[in-house]
């Protein structure tokens, strides 16, 4: 069983002080709706394909009201809390990726740092196989 990917440099525990700053801000990117930041610049092809200009193809997140906001808030900052999270190198404050499991649906979500000096993230959902790539399978 592989083990989850070792974390470069080694971090500690957010403060709860610097989780509770983290916020969801979304991402057109990933949107194919109007959303509380705008106009999506995404889309959906003929072939049912998401895909956004200049990539071949994206993973489409349905948050879009600002009712969804808060909630992906509260998920990313569960996630913070329980060390969820993913540093690269180069992240300053905050790791560059968190995961989410919703324990209603247990819908996967990947939250990526947008800036990860004031914690703001995107995110979208993901399976299973995406969660291990990233963060490496859970220890029993």
């Amino acid at each position: 069983m592989a083990r989850r990917p070792a974390q470069l440099p080694r971090r500690g525990a957010l403060s709860k002080t610097k989780i509770a700053t983290a916020t969801y801000v979304g991402s057109d990117e990933h949107k194919v709706r109007r959303w509380w930041g705008g106009l999506p610049s995404a889309y959906v092809d003929a072939a049912g394909v998401a895909r956004r200009p200049g990539r071949q193809r994206t993973t489409i997140c349905p948050l879009v009201s600002e009712l969804d906001r808060q909630k992906a808030t509260l998920w990313l900052r569960s996630a913070l809390g329980a060390g969820q999270v993913r540093y690269f190198e180069a992240d300053k404050d905050f790791p560059a990726r968190v995961w989410y499991r919703e324990p209603e649906t247990g819908q996967l979500w990947m939250g990526y740092c947008i800036n990860n000096v004031q914690g703001h993230y995107k995110g979208w959902p993901i399976d299973e196989e995406d969660r291990v790539a990233v963060f490496g399978r859970m220890e029993r």
